[in-house]
Formats: structure tokens, sequence, C-alpha cells
């Protein structure tokens, strides 16, 4: 079973190895916000989510601890490894991951400089512990925000959509 890290735990992991990025969608991209990705919601249940057919659960069975990852079909992009849907037990989805083939409605997605994701959201705030996840709060939505994680050469490199009490109680 994996348990769910997150933004942050994916991609510490894909930097300390180097990580290369993701391959480019030659498809127009879909807007991941403010409160789905296509059908798929923030707050659903898992099997909701499942019922979506946009994921599949590669980790059957109860969780030990924490929230259970749910994967994205490879037809809806490629993300960073480990990455995907996370489901808490209780609050339901409470983070989406991008994927290549996933833009916010504002325009933000993989590849894009911090200074691009900056212009885009002017509020952009560090999410601690990492000083390179940013956050940036979803407009009357909330606890509702966009995630945005930037590899060492200030390249957008992952993001998504989280509820912040729900991630957190992952």
């Amino acid at each position: 079973m994996r348990r769910a890290l997150g933004i942050v735990g994916a991609l510490a992991a894909t930097l300390t190895v180097g990580g290369t990025g993701l391959a480019s969608a030659a498809e127009e991209p879909v807007p991941i916000g403010p409160d789905c990705y296509e059908a798929l919601c923030l707050g659903q249940s898992e099997q909701d989510a499942l019922a979506t057919g946009l994921v599949v659960d590669e980790t059957p069975g109860e969780p030990p601890l924490g929230c259970n990852v749910l994967d994205f079909r490879p037809e809806e992009g490629q993300g960073h490894p480990g990455n995907g849907v996370f489901v808490h037990p209780t609050r339901g989805v409470v983070e989406i991951q991008g994927t290549d083939r996933m833009r916010t409605p504002e325009g933000a997605g993989f590849g894009q400089t911090l200074d691009q994701v900056r212009a885009i959201y002017p509020d952009l705030y560090n999410v601690p512990p990492m000083d390179f996840t940013y956050g940036a709060d979803v407009p009357e939505r909330p606890g509702v925000r966009y995630i945005f994680a930037f590899k060492d050469d200030g390249h957008l490199a992952d993001f998504g959509l989280e509820d912040v009490a729900g991630m957190d109680a992952c």
C-alpha cells in the first residue's frame, strides 16, 4: 500500500535524483480547478472518484494509515511517479495532482518558471517545510489552493489542486 506523501514527498525524491521533467502533451491542456479535473472533484468519495473512469486503484484495500492514492489512467497524461489523486477515508478526494495534459484555469502548468507562475498568481506564497513549494489560494474556495513545486533550475516540476485541511490529515 502506498501512503500519501503529496507533492512535497514525491518531488523531493525526484529532485534528489535529478528529475528530468515530463513529456508534453500534443493536445490542448485540460483545466484542473477550481474544484475539479473533468468529472473528478475534491470531496468525492473514493468510490465516486473511481466511477469517473479517470483513475484506477493500483493498491486495492484499505491503506494502513493516511490516504489512499489513486492513479490516473495513462490517457490522462503523465505526472511524477507516486503522484495521482489522494483520497482521505472520511474527507474524500483531498488532492488532485497535475499531469502534462493539465493546466490551471489561469494557465499554469509543467515547465513554467517561478516568475511565470508568480505572474499568474501574484499572491503566491511559500509552503513550508520545503523552500521549493508554493501555494496559491483558489478565489472563493476557502481552504482550497493550487500547490506548485519547482526544480532546482526554477521550472515547475509538479502542481496540483488540494483541500489543505484534508491533505494535512493524510
